[in-house]
């Protein structure tokens, strides 16, 4: 029989990993997971896993390909493992090659697994934050929610070349706008200001205002609400230049 090994965190699960396990199992009859608890113990610039160990390890020994799942916390464990297992081969990404490697000087033959599918976790969960993050186009350009909490709301709005937000007010909330790039007219009050990269104005609960690009260049800026509600049907539009109404 031959013993196989990968290790990892196998923080969430996607196609790489499908394919990974695939191959690791056609090369073995036994193939068993050290799963790594947590790498940014030692390794600081980690990030943390998402799940669980306990939830990984479920995850994980649900898969046919899986014989059984072990796990380390520390290099130094892993190593030790790999020494007293009775391992016939170890699986690695073929990224690996060239490059030392925790276990490389044991009398284990290396299997270097293919990586051209192209997924790793980190592109998983840069997906994921991307779907679920909120991002509404609007005729004058665009809005990011980069936090939405009870207390505070904020938002990251561009304004195309030429076009301006309606002139309008709320009843339950205040604003501040700080000018990421770019240059932002604001009307407020039916006064006519300007803010440049750095620059702040803040927007009253009540007070009329609008957010203008008057160049020929994208404006960016942050918006921090605070009040009592932050909910879109708290604008009351006076005056609005795509004819949108309440």
């Amino acid at each position: 029989m031959i013993k196989g090994v990968i290790a990892g965190n196998f923080d969430v699960y996607h196609p790489g990993y499908v394919q990974m396990l695939k191959e690791a199992k056609g090369q073995c009859d036994c193939l068993v997971i050290m799963l790594h608890t947590d790498p940014s113990k030692e390794r600081p610039e980690k990030l943390k896993p998402m799940l669980t160990v306990d939830e990984r390890k479920e995850m994980l020994l649900s898969i046919r390909y899986v014989d059984d799942v072990v796990r380390y916390t520390y290099e130094e464990q892993l190593l030790d493992l790999l020494k007293y297992g009775e391992f016939d081969i170890r699986f690695l990404g073929d990224d690996y090659i060239g490059k030392p490697f925790t276990g490389d000087n044991l009398p284990i033959d290396i299997y270097y697994l293919n990586r051209d599918h192209g997924w790793s976790s980190t592109k998983y969960k840069n997906l994921i934050s991307e779907n679920v993050k909120e991002v509404d186009e609007r005729p004058w350009g665009k809005y990011e929610v980069l936090l939405d909490t009870p207390n505070v709301k904020v938002k990251r709005i561009t304004v195309n070349p030429s076009q301006r937000l309606s002139y309008q007010y709320h009843m339950k909330r205040s604003e501040v706008w700080t000018v990421v790039s770019g240059m932002l007219t604001i009307i407020l009050e039916d006064e006519k200001l300007f803010r440049s990269k750095g620059q702040s104005v803040r927007i009253p609960q009540g007070d009329r205002h609008r957010a203008w690009n008057e160049s020929d260049q994208p404006v960016v800026f942050i918006e921090v609400q605070t009040g009592s509600y932050f909910g879109e049907d708290d604008i009351i539009r006076i005056e609005d230049d795509y004819r949108r109404t309440n």
